[in-house]
Parts: C-alpha cells; structure tokens; sequence
C-alpha cells in the first residue's frame, strides 16, 4: 500500500535574519490537535503553540502531515528534523531528542457505543475478553502498552486512521475504542455528517494522562534547537499564553458542539 503523503505545507516563512536552515517537521493527522482544513490549511491547537514558538525563534519550518509509522521511520535515519505530540517510550530516545517542556497533556480514555454493557472499573486487565480498537504503531502510556507486552490485552484490533476504528466500533467490529479524550468525539461529529452514527460514551476512569513532546532527530543534531524551544515553550506558560491557546480552542469546541 503506498504511504499517503497528506500535505506538504509552507508552516512558518522566518526573515532572511532567522537562526539557520529550514528545519522539516513532521506530525500525524490527529484532530483537533492537528489537521488539514477544508480549506487546504494546516490547522488545530497544538499547531498554534508549535507556530508561536518556532515564530519567536524565527527558526523557519515546513510541517508534513505523514502516516504514523513514515514519521518513525524518517526520524530515525534524519530525512526529517522532527516531529511533535510525541509520546515517551525508552526505545525512542535511541533515536529522538525530546524536548524537557510538556507540550500537551492528552488524556487516553476508552469509548463504547452508547447503551452497551462493559466490564470496567479502572482495572485494565478486566478488558482481555473485550476487542480492542487501538491505532498502529501508537503509545497510549505506559499502563496501557505495558499490558500489552506482557499479553495481558491480545484482542487488538489496529488502524492508522481514527475514522476506520469509529468505523469498526459504529459496525460491531470491536467492543471498545481506546482513544484520545477530545481526538475521538471531534472526528465522531465529522463522521455522523455524512451519515448517521451511533451515539458514543465515554466509560472512566480514563487510562491515563500523558504527557506528549516536541522531538528532533538525534542524525540532525538540533538539541541547540530544542533547548531554545524548550525556553521559549517555558515563558508562554509562565506568561499565560499556554494556556490562552487551549482556553480559546474550548470555547470554539463548545461553540460547535
């Protein structure tokens, strides 16, 4: 299957006085954190930070938006700079300088078709008769992957794409959906346009919060890079402006709701 390339786009131009060459980013298309809009536009909260930051460094960048497993790939033999909304596993920092800065909190949760009966209390370990829809080559934290590898949780059922899981789950074809907290719901509402869907729940406690990260390709030695993203990233929290981004994108969330 050939790897679709969604966009390539122009992310930020910097001054002819900006700090180096061009730098390429890569990210998923993972709304509403980032996503291609219907006008061609790369768009979502988490692009608004990344923009912000790489603006006040006046470090020009091109985002990409690629297929999970491509961006992997091209961060470890350095045909891409970076990536972000990364999460931490150990294995990754053979190949990856994270950044030191939190980028997003996102909070991993389960969702089933609403009216259906699920086994769960917060105990994990009670879904290993249940299929589970999760996305290819994803971390969903260290509870959730560490059940996996000691094959607590085998019924996995995986997609690259959201919509095919919320697809399975609307069919039948898995039990519960394990998901981002506001990634899920968000692209429920853009399927149920086209036609009618099934109500989701979420069913809780959540599995857990983690956090994610702006990261470079250790081939391209950009912890210089980093360090200053991390500084920068560092004052719009302190300042307020963090979180003026997320308060903002909240109130265009219940504005469409």
């Amino acid at each position: 299957m050939s790897v679709l390339l969604l966009s390539i786009s122009v992310f930020m131009q910097a001054s002819a006085a900006g700090k180096g060459r061009p730098l390429t980013i890569g990210t998923l298309e993972y709304p509403p954190y980032h996503y291609m809009s219907t006008e061609g536009n790369v768009n979502g909260i988490t692009i608004s930070l990344v923009n912000h930051v790489f603006i006040t460094m006046q470090q020009p960048v091109t985002i990409r938006i690629m297929p999970w497993s491509r961006i992997l790939k091209s961060l470890k033999n350095g045909s891409l700079d970076g990536a972000f909304q990364v999460l931490y596993k150990e294995e990754r920092t053979a190949y990856l300088d994270y950044s030191q800065e939190v980028l997003m909190q996102e909070v991993v949760t389960l969702f089933i078709r609403q009216g259906q009966k699920i086994n769960y209390s917060g105990d994990l370990s009670s879904l290993a008769n249940y299929r589970l829809g999760v996305r290819q080559d994803f971390s969903y934290g260290p509870v959730f992957d560490g059940l996996v590898t000691e094959g607590v949780l085998t019924r996995l059922t995986s997609k690259t794409k959201p919509r095919d899981l919320i697809l399975l789950l609307e069919r039948g074809g898995i039990d519960v959906l394990v998901g981002d907290l506001f990634s899920i719901p968000y692209q429920h509402r853009k399927i149920s346009v086209e036609f009618a869907l099934h109500s989701i729940e979420r069913i809780q406690p959540d599995v857990q919060v983690t956090p994610s990260f702006m990261v470079f390709s250790k081939v391209r030695k950009l912890t210089k890079v980093r360090d200053q993203f991390d500084k920068i990233l560092r004052k719009m929290k302190k300042e307020g402006r963090y979180q003026a981004y997320i308060d903002k994108w909240d109130r265009q969330k219940m504005e469409n709701n």
